[in-house]
């Protein structure tokens, strides 16, 4: 199970993506801070706010969680996954998050693979 956090273009995409089940990975919830969004539906999912987070994540069994939020509220956001018991972040925003030895983070920054990708372009 896995949860995420902002419902924006890209936790919007994320929470479609149908690739994610035939792999063993289930979106269990989205959560974000607008209240705007809190209710509106995101694939097959209500939009929960922030607050409701650790109580789900910990009633779900959640240990995996992907961050879509804007580089600002990364970090705060990663320390609320933390104290929640998450152990492993996909993090979309374009910002080094710091976390314990214990969590693992994996970046996902288009800009620099695409720098990476045209440094070897003729």
């Amino acid at each position: 199970p896995i949860v995420i956090i902002g419902a924006g273009s890209i936790g919007r995409a994320v929470a479609n993506y149908t690739g994610f089940a035939h792999r063993g990975f289930r979106v269990k919830g989205v959560f974000d801070n607008d209240s705007a969004r809190v209710g509106e539906n995101v694939g097959e999912h209500a939009v929960q706010h922030i607050d409701q987070l650790a109580g789900f994540v910990r009633a779900h069994g959640v240990r995996v969680a992907m961050i879509s939020v804007p580089a600002q509220y990364a970090q705060p956001v990663a320390d609320l996954l933390i104290e929640a018991g998450i152990v492993a972040i996909l993090n979309y925003a374009p910002v080094n998050l710091t976390v314990p030895p214990s969590v693992r983070v994996e970046n996902i920054d288009p800009v620099l693979h695409l720098q990476h990708m045209t440094y070897y372009l003729d």
